[in-house]
């Protein structure tokens, strides 16, 4: 394996991958509008853009994180990127809205590359007692290119914020392919290997639970990001410009949050060998009645306080949940632990969450459609509780094979 480079600039180049990933996925909700006017497209037709991206982005997560722990990772990150560069402007010049569908299938396909390699990399270079707070600030990408996606929507509109998003990628990609990454460690490749791997991975039973519990949190966030920009003009009555802005306000206490629960994970795996996953649960449960005030409560000083507190704790879980699976993964198959547990929250819970939120937004309301998201946040609570008593032994059970005691 070759020497790699600094561990801080590894990471810095990732969460700007990570950025531009998220930037691309949520610019389209920011330019409804737009659309509508242009393609003369519903809400449900809108729909389809976030499930147009998601499916193939979770389809392709499984074979690339099992890819990356068998190839060079900085050539199959920066294949990626260039991928969802390309997805993104042939989508902003496309004149028909199914043209537009598929071009967020290879938008889709593109950012698939970077979550799964990313967290295996930086679970090597970050073990031990710093690991969940590193994977956070990888993650804070969710939530800068979330700004920087609705930012540029509403500022550029339809289809220059497309343009406007893809262009930094080709720069980052370049600058992946110049650097050394750790490697993976298993050197078979065969494609049967990958249902091999999978099952592997799936027979964890922390990782069962863990894919359970995020699956079903990630169908509320999908949710809740597809939709909460025309939520707030629609059912609050704010302008775009108001709507944009607490959606800034929020997207800065989703970064604190992000912080904060890669934080406290690390700090309660110092007293508690479940602790990082206590993290997850706790920013769960303590999200559930801040979005029920969001829902409920008129424009004013309480929707912007239960939303920055909503956006806080609903972003605790990103890093602690890497943190997990990397925790109770053995060291050949990380990268494809990561991939398992994504591409199923993904395709089973983010995929059809727009789709599902945009046609009960359409039958029963906007109320009613978020009030059914924040709903699945508390099912995910209750569910990531049954991973404190697996995570011990399967966490033990890693160490011993990998010869890292201690070490994660």
């Amino acid at each position: 394996m070759s020497k790699p480079t600094r561990s801080g600039h590894v990471l810095a180049l990732f969460a700007l991958a990570n950025v531009l990933s998220y930037a691309s996925r949520n610019v389209p909700f920011a330019v409804y509008d737009d659309l509508r006017a242009r393609y003369a497209v519903d809400h449900g037709q809108l729909g389809w853009l976030g499930t147009a991206f998601m499916l193939p982005h979770a389809l392709a997560t499984l074979p690339v994180g099992w890819l990356g722990d068998r190839v060079d990772r900085r050539r199959l990150v920066g294949f990626g990127i260039m991928a969802w560069s390309v997805g993104s402007i042939l989508g902003a010049v496309a004149p028909t809205f199914e043209l537009v569908i598929a071009s967020r299938f290879l938008v889709g396909l593109g950012t698939a590359a970077v979550v799964p390699v990313a967290n295996a990399v930086l679970g090597q270079l970050y073990g031990g007692p710093r690991k969940a707070f590193a994977l956070a600030i990888f993650n804070l990408g969710l939530f800068v290119g979330g700004v920087v996606g609705f930012g540029l929507g509403s500022l550029l509109g339809f289809p220059l914020s497309w343009i406007v998003v893809a262009a930094p990628g080709v720069l980052v990609a370049v600058a992946l392919l110049m650097i050394d990454l750790p490697q993976g460690e298993s050197v078979t490749r065969s494609w049967p290997q990958l249902r091999h791997d999978a099952a592997m991975v799936v027979r964890i039973p922390t990782i069962r639970r863990l894919m359970v519990a995020t699956t079903v949190m990630s169908f509320a966030a999908g949710g809740y990001q597809a939709w909460l920009l025309d939520f707030l003009q629609n059912d609050k009555g704010m302008s775009e410009g108001a709507a944009t802005t607490l959606l800034a306000g929020c997207m800065v206490g989703g970064l604190a949050g992000v912080v904060a629960g890669g934080r406290v994970a690390d700090r309660l795996r110092r007293g508690r060998a479940w602790g990082r996953p206590a993290a997850i649960a706790l920013g769960m449960a303590a999200t559930v009645p801040c979005a029920t005030l969001c829902v409920l409560a008129p424009a004013g000083p309480l929707l912007w306080l239960g939303s920055l507190a909503t956006m806080f704790f609903i972003s605790w879980y990103h890093g602690p949940m890497a943190a997990t699976v990397d925790d109770v993964a053995p060291g050949p198959l990380a990268a494809s632990a990561q991939a398992v547990v994504i591409a199923c929250m993904h395709l089973l819970g983010t995929a059809p969450s727009s789709r599902v939120i945009g046609e009960l937004y359409k039958q029963w309301g906007p109320r009613e459609a978020m009030l059914v998201a924040t709903g699945a946040v508390a099912v995910a609570a209750l569910l990531t509780a049954r991973v404190f008593a697996t995570f011990p032994g399967d966490a033990a059970a890693a160490e011993a094979s990998d010869g890292t005691a201690g070490n994660r």
